[in-house]
């Protein structure tokens, strides 16, 4: 695999991890580099306005127009992200009207439980009860969906992290094994 800016071979040593869940290009170590300050800066009008706001500067850091490509990608991959989060979990949860039942027994300053006028208000009040349990569970499922995409992208980064660990530690290892066998053949030239 290649760096999507740069053109140059992604290796153990110079690869960064993907910018969304999706897409297998990534940049180069020294490309995300120039990146991430345009990553870090808040985007108050969207990302892609933001990102085009940005062009020049990105442009003068060395982002080829691939490069550049492939980030309007991922803005567009955040924006419709955040407007499913709008559309899915409102700011404010409209307020349900009260049923006339509920309202005659607290005037009435009854303890006990409100007893309805007729079956009708009951069936109005548990359609309203269903409808708002409905909006909590889709919710929930939403925000379920994230967390497990979050889950999933943490442990494939863990699991990176893992190989990229052994890596290193094979490679100290053979470093230590080689530096006694020089220290050794040292001592064996020293002695004859």
């Amino acid at each position: 695999m290649n760096c999507v800016n740069c053109g140059s071979r992604l290796t153990f040593f110079n690869e960064t991890d993907a910018l969304w869940n999706g897409t297998d290009r990534a940049f180069c170590a020294s490309c995300r580099k120039k990146i991430t300050p345009f990553l870090e800066e808040a985007a108050p009008d969207g990302n892609v306005a933001h990102l085009h706001d940005r062009r020049d500067a990105l442009i003068a850091r060395g982002v080829t127009p691939e490069g550049f490509a492939h980030l309007n990608e991922y803005c567009k991959h955040l924006d419709a992200l955040l407007a499913k989060r709008r559309r899915e979990i409102p700011d404010e949860i409209p307020a349900e009207p009260i049923p006339e039942w509920t309202e005659r027994a607290e005037t009435e300053g009854s303890a006990a439980a409100p007893v309805p006028s007729n079956g009708e208000d009951l069936r109005v009040a548990l359609a309203q009860q269903k409808k708002a349990n409905e909006k909590l569970e889709s919710q929930l499922d939403a925000l379920g969906t994230e967390l497990a995409d979050s889950t999933r992208i943490l442990c494939d980064r863990l699991e990176r992290m893992r190989e990229r660990i052994r890596l290193l530690i094979y490679l100290a290892s053979i470093g230590a094994i080689g530096g006694v066998l020089a220290f050794l053949v040292s001592l064996i030239v020293l002695f004859r």
